[in-house]
């Protein structure tokens, strides 16, 4: 009997604890909303004043200046709402409102409170922070963003790299490939597209430091300064490209080389991409190495996408016809000789034919047949 009533008394605590503990999570929402409430109002209060006058001038009305003239004359500084307001609409606009809103901010103080927060204790602010100053393009800050790059918070870490993309300052070049490998305290490693994206927007003045970086011994910064020299057109690290291909091994650089030598190599590339497609490497390579011919185009390209119409890997060869339809009129050619010559036993070559004739079926559906 006693055991009864002590197993009663715990079944009671425990639904005593679970109902206190439903109250109080309730009450943690309703607090949570009536918080979001009162910010969104207060927003609103900050920001209702001055909305007009900034719409007029990030829309380009400004004309007699008169919008601008009325928000010098706000106190605005300090206000967290009005801050992230202006900051917010410089993604948007460019050209001369974009620099009309950036000389308000900096009248304001936006400058020297983003680049104080670089160094606050909270990494949402230090992320901010680095947002502000890349989204103002505020001269000479570059240096002051880059350590964030190794910064334990990794939101911050990746604000910061595409901040410094849209700095566009040389020395940036330097600490955005450092930052691909993984560094001390679990710091570096930040994903390959982001920093190849924000190396793509630097100037051409960082075509050696990042043709350099082709001979780092971490896989992962070969391949994305391989990627890099291809979407920044840097053509004078060619021949870095081309060297790299005869020691290379790793298969995730090697497709990036063919990705790069798609877009700033030379017919002459051409063996080169053709071995790259050829069966022995992985698949990765292989596609890149495809299309890398298809936008080299002319007449080896032709020829080689031609013949990998035959590959024994069905998506090399559906890749291979998509790309001749792409090349036009050559293209279509070659994909027609194929098919013609093909016997209906050459189960491979005949379904990257068909997969080819399809697709320019589709396209004359849709009006652009041969372009």
């Amino acid at each position: 009997m006693p055991d009864l009533v002590v197993s009663a008394w715990v079944l009671r605590l425990s639904l005593w604890i679970m109902a206190v503990t439903a109250v109080l999570l309730a009450a943690t929402i309703v607090l949570a909303r009536i918080q979001r409430r009162r910010k969104a109002a207060r927003d609103r209060r900050q920001i209702d004043p001055i909305r007009r006058d900034v719409l007029t001038i990030a829309s380009g009305d400004d004309e007699d200046g008169s919008s601008a003239q009325r928000l010098l004359s706000v106190p605005l500084s300090g206000l967290e709402a009005v801050d992230g307001y202006l900051v917010s609409l410089l993604s948007k606009v460019r050209g001369a409102p974009a620099q009309q809103l950036v000389g308000l901010l900096q009248r304001h103080g936006v400058v020297r409170r983003a680049r104080d927060g670089l160094a606050s204790s909270s990494g949402t602010r230090r992320a901010r922070s680095a947002w502000a100053i890349g989204l103002m393009r505020v001269e000479g800050e570059a240096r002051s963003v880059a350590p964030l790059l190794q910064d334990s918070d990794r939101g911050a870490a990746v604000t910061a790299a595409r901040a410094l993309g849209m700095l566009r300052e040389d020395v940036a070049a330097g600490p955005l490939l450092r930052s691909v490998k993984p560094a001390r305290r679990g710091r570096g490693a930040l994903p390959a597209w982001v920093v190849t994206e924000a190396l793509a927007q630097l100037g051409p003045g960082t075509a050696d430091t990042v043709g350099a970086a082709l001979l780092s011994d971490d896989p992962t910064t070969r391949a994305v300064a391989a990627r890099a020299i291809g979407v920044a057109q840097h053509v004078s690290q060619r021949e870095s490209l081309r060297s790299l291909l005869a020691t290379e091994e790793d298969q995730t650089v090697l497709a990036a080389v063919a990705e790069a030598l798609g877009r700033v190599g030379r017919p002459d590339d051409i063996p080169s991409l053709v071995d790259l497609a050829a069966p022995g490497h992985h698949q990765t390579v292989r596609l890149s190495a495809v299309r890398a011919l298809s936008e080299l185009g002319g007449r080896a390209s032709v020829a080689a996408l031609g013949d990998l119409l035959s590959d024994e890997d069905a998506r090399v060869g559906e890749l291979a016809a998509q790309s001749l339809v792409d090349l036009d009129a050559p293209g279509i050619a070659a994909l027609h000789e194929v098919a013609e010559r093909t016997s209906d036993e050459d189960d491979v070559t005949r379904a990257a034919t068909s997969y080819g004739m399809a697709l320019l079926e589709l396209r004359a559906g849709a009006g652009t047949g041969g372009r």
